[in-house]
C-alpha cells in the first residue's frame, strides 16, 4: 500500500469538512429545537426503530446505533428522560436491562428537527468550495482527481 501524502491530505481535509458540517448542524439543532447532534441522533434511531415495528430498543442497541459507549449512552438517555423525551422500563426478557421508547413529545421533536437537519446540511455543503482545499476535495469526491 502506498503512503501517498496526497491521500493523507485529502483525508485530513475531509475530516475538517466533517467537523465544520457537524458544528453547523449542532448549532442549528440547538438553536431551533434545543438538542445537540447526539441527542437528535438517538431520538432518530429510536424513531426508526418504531417505524421498523419495535416499540423500544435496549440500551446496548441504542449505544451501537449512535456510536457511543454504554455509559455515555446511559448519560444521554438520562438527559433525554429529564426533558420528557424518553420513557424507560425494565426489559421483559432480562430484568437487568432497560428498554427505551420515545414519548409523543420526542416524536414531535424529531419531526420538527428533520427539516432543520436537512437545511443545515444543505447550507454546510453549499459552503464547500469556498477555499481551494474544499474545491480540491469536492473534485476528489466526484472522482475527478486520481
Amino acid at each position: 500500500m502506498s503512503d501517498d501524502p496526497m491521500m493523507v491530505e485529502r483525508w485530513s481535509t475531509m475530516a475538517g469538512v466533517h467537523r465544520r458540517m457537524e458544528a453547523r448542524i449542532e448549532q442549528e439543532l440547538r438553536r431551533q429545537i434545543g438538542l445537540g447532534v447526539r441527542e437528535f441522533c438517538a431520538l432518530s434511531v429510536l424513531r426508526r426503530g418504531t417505524w421498523a415495528g419495535k416499540d423500544s430498543l435496549s440500551l446496548s442497541d441504542l449505544a451501537g446505533a449512535v456510536g457511543l459507549s454504554q455509559s455515555a449512552t446511559s448519560r444521554l438517555v438520562a438527559r433525554l428522560q429529564v426533558h420528557g423525551l424518553l420513557a424507560i422500563r425494565p426489559s421483559c426478557d432480562d430484568r437487568r436491562s432497560i428498554e427505551i421508547e420515545l414519548t409523543d413529545v420526542a416524536h414531535n421533536t424529531v419531526k420538527a428537527g428533520v427539516p432543520v437537519l436537512h437545511q443545515a446540511v444543505s447550507d454546510a455543503v453549499g459552503l464547500l468550495g469556498a477555499d481551494g482545499a474544499d474545491a480540491q476535495l469536492l473534485r476528489y469526491l466526484r472522482g475527478e482527481l486520481h
